[in-house]
């Protein structure tokens, strides 16, 4: 059956699955489309057979937990980015549930992952604004990729280049052969100051590109020309909530979620909206994906189970049943409306659970105050199966929608009042002991103190000469990569910090570039490759040669050189991984730089060699002392 607008305006719920207790964070069909399988905040991974419409197998992953999950080519084998100790990208086989291999290198939570349609290769892109590419056979990194800002990336459906979406305003082109040097086209979009990008997707034909954001609009690219062919809009996401996007598989349509539950299609050559899918979602569509093969798709929500329009829902517990009690529908502002809706469902006599609607909102929804009453006067027994169902509920509910919990035993601890202490109490300062406060005096003493022989005070940090504007401008080349090298120098007289020049600078041409009888600071982005990966390290070179400089020079330089690294590393968010002081050029040789930034971690260490004893016979050692010693007979 082709794909038409009137097909997918016939699109109905056809299987609801309950199967995870916490919100949904990715999912992804087999190649053959006989599967799918999901990844959730409940630490779980459940495979469902799509032609059956039930689910196959549940594994768990507590340990690391399990954020983006990909199908490698193999039907029985995934890769998956941790959200839990590490950042670690794990490859899990299905079958046997054991991990084949890690791939560590993400120091920040992983956002993009893509599984390369031909081969092993796959890519992902991190909060730690890299872009990295692997290969399922080696746990080492293939190639790095270092950016300004939040990366998403995505393979072609042909496997040979990968596109990278750069501080939401550009995509960026690379073959996959020759990445190092560059990208071999780049688009810039208009900047949106309201939102970011989070997804980047090439359609089957590989002729679109689809780019979505946390805002309300979705853009479509041609992908060899980067002119943007359609803005979509329409759709609801006003609290900035992560919405994937997805292409059909024919090229033809363009799909998405919104934060009221429905999915909205659009025609990818007209432009024009085809069809709003009720998809019976209790909260924002965050994963949407079409089958590859069968006329079906999945898209997933939050489980918010029972979150609606409501202000106030009160749960009570009868035996082997937790049901609702009452709710009410808001009218005013939330601290309006508590104490009139929450004390009249109190019972001085049964506990009870109630959850209570705010009015602010994170990225799930609105956040709700979960409230555990158990009044003194209640039985015994009642008041031990609300404590040990209470972790329950909260985790069926989601945990992710509560920002507070409150636990009352009269009607003070709960009420409004009640409430703005138990915030009070939780914002400020833990107590100290005996010990901490005077400590605390003894700091505060310190700083205090007038300066005398006897008494301790704050040293210097030293001088901060101001940079000039032509200084600023080349730092900012230098962290956008369009220049490699800067040279700086101290005005004495102005007290300020100068340009020299920018000059495009190799690791050879570099010792030609240091003065012989003056100081300078020197920034070189020097480029090499280190077990395999390709790096650009950025390298801070301080220039004295010796005595040939007056004294006050010396001084000044010596100064103001730790001052300059601090601005540059708050201002420019430059990293400088290595600092030098050199008297002239000619230290400065390739393996110089390579031996100073990636230094031997096992140097040999020479045993130590025991001298040799005097020559000749030294004679037999004596035990005792002989006879008629200190005058006594032995």
């Amino acid at each position: 059956m082709k794909l038409t607008d009137n097909v997918l305006r016939s699109f109905r719920v056809a299987k609801v699955f309950r199967e995870n207790s916490d919100k949904i964070n990715c999912f992804d069909f087999s190649s053959n489309g006989e599967t799918v399988i999901s990844s959730s905040d409940d630490d779980s991974i459940v495979l469902y057979d799509c032609q059956e419409g039930k689910p196959k197998r549940t594994l768990y992953s507590k340990k690391y937990g399990v954020d983006l999950i990909r199908y490698t080519h193999a039907a029985n084998t995934v890769v998956y980015s941790s959200n839990k100790i590490d950042d670690t990208i794990r490859y899990l086989s299905l079958h046997d549930n054991k991990y084949i291999r890690y791939f560590p290198g993400h120091n920040k939570r992983v956002v993009a992952l893509s599984m390369s349609p031909v081969d092993d290769t796959f890519i992902s892109g991190s909060l730690d604004k890299t872009i990295r590419l692997w290969d399922l056979r080696s746990p080492n990194c293939q190639g790095l990729m270092h950016l300004q800002g939040k990366p998403v990336c995505s393979f072609d459906p042909e496997g040979l280049i990968f596109a990278a979406g750069v501080n939401s305003e550009m995509v960026k082109l690379y073959d996959l052969r020759s990445f190092d040097k560059g990208p071999f086209a780049t688009f810039k979009l208009q900047y949106e100051r309201t939102c970011e990008w989070t997804g980047l997707k090439f359609s089957n034909d590989g002729k679109l590109i689809l780019v979505s954001s946390n805002g309300g609009t979705l853009r479509l690219l041609d992908a060899f020309k980067g002119a943007v062919l359609h803005s979509f809009g329409g759709y609801n996401n006003s609290k900035g909530v992560i919405l994937e996007a997805s292409f059909t598989p024919d090229s033809q349509f363009v799909m998405i979620g919104s934060e009221d539950g429905k999915i909205h299609v659009w025609n990818a050559e007209s432009g024009m909206k085809v069809a709003v899918l009720d998809g019976k979602h209790t909260g924002p569509v965050t994963c949407l994906q079409f089958n590859p093969k069968f006329m079906t798709f999945a898209s997933a929500c939050s489980n918010m189970g029972v979150l609606g329009d409501e202000r106030e829902m009160k749960l009570k517990r009868i035996p082997e049943q937790l049901v609702l009690g009452a709710y009410r529908e808001p009218s005013r502002s939330w601290d309006k409306d508590y104490d009139q809706f929450l004390l009249p469902l109190l019972d001085p006599q049964e506990p009870c659970y109630i959850l209570y609607r705010l009015d602010s909102q994170n990225a799930l929804g609105y956040e709700w105050l979960f409230i555990s009453w158990s009044p003194d006067q209640s039985p015994v027994r009642q008041k031990m199966l609300y404590a040990a169902t209470r972790a329950t509920v909260k985790k069926e509910f989601g945990g992710g929608h509560v920002k507070d919990e409150l636990f009352g035993n009269v009607e003070d601890d709960v009420c409004l009042q009640g409430y703005l202490r138990h915030l009070s109490s939780s914002s400020a300062p833990a107590p100290l002991t005996a010990a901490e406060q005077e400590l605390q005096r003894i700091k505060i003493t310190e700083v205090k103190t007038e300066i005398s022989v006897e008494s301790k005070h704050q040293t210097l940090q030293g001088l901060a000469f101001p940079l000039q504007v032509e200084a600023k401008r080349a730092l900012q080349q230098l962290t956008e990569r369009r220049i490699n090298y800067i040279q700086l120098r101290l005005d004495t007289e102005k007290e300020t910090i100068e340009l020299v020049h920018t000059r495009p600078t190799e690791t050879r041409d570099l010792p030609c570039r240091i003065p012989t009888d003056t100081p300078r600071y020197h920034f070189f982005l020097y480029k090499h490759t280190h077990e395999g990966d390709y790096l650009e390290s950025l390298v801070f070179i301080y220039s004295m040669p010796g005595y040939l400089c007056s004294v006050k020079e010396r001084m000044l330089y010596s100064s103001c050189k730790s001052r300059l690294l601090e601005e540059v590393e708050r201002d420019y968010h430059i990293e400088v991984v290595k600092k030098l002081e050199i008297d002239s050029g000619e230290e400065l040789t390739e393996e110089y730089l390579y031996d100073e930034i990636h230094p031997k971690q096992h140097a040999h260490k020479q045993a130590f060699a025991k001298p040799r004893g005097p020559a000749g016979k030294r004679g037999n050692k004596r035990l005792i002392r002989g006879g008629g010693e200190n005058g006594e007979n032995s």
